[in-house]
């Protein structure tokens, strides 16, 4: 018998979902992403793995590990804000870092402007 087995990655965007973030203190909709594993069998996805919801300040670029209950309430749009509670860091944005506020291109220290998309970064 022939079998076609293997593994895969995924990021699948969930949409708009609102926050204070911790970073830049701005109210503003953050880009909520899911990203996960899985095993398929025949391409067809059985088994998925290391779920985790990702949330992108738009103002920063800083970037935040959401809690999985909130993150699947907030897919099922049971939860239209989330909790401060709710947030750890992943990546913090700003010009300091080199981030692009805009677009979240990761740009040379001491650069005033971005290299990606010419947004100003200061």
């Amino acid at each position: 018998m022939f079998f076609i087995m293997g593994s895969d990655a995924k990021l699948q965007q969930l949409g708009p979902v609102g926050a204070v973030c911790p970073g830049c203190g701005q109210t503003l909709a953050f880009s909520l992403c899911k990203s996960f594993c899985y095993i398929h069998l025949f391409f067809i996805p059985v088994f998925r793995y290391q779920v985790r919801y990702i949330a992108t300040c738009p103002h920063c670029a800083a970037a935040y590990q959401v809690d999985p209950q909130a993150g699947r309430a907030a897919e099922k749009g049971q939860l239209a804000t989330l909790p401060a509670s709710a947030l750890t860091p992943l990546r913090q944005g700003g010009p300091a870092a080199g981030l692009c506020p805009r677009c979240g291109a990761s740009n040379p220290p001491g650069s005033a402007f971005c290299n990606q998309c010419g947004g100003r970064l200061g």
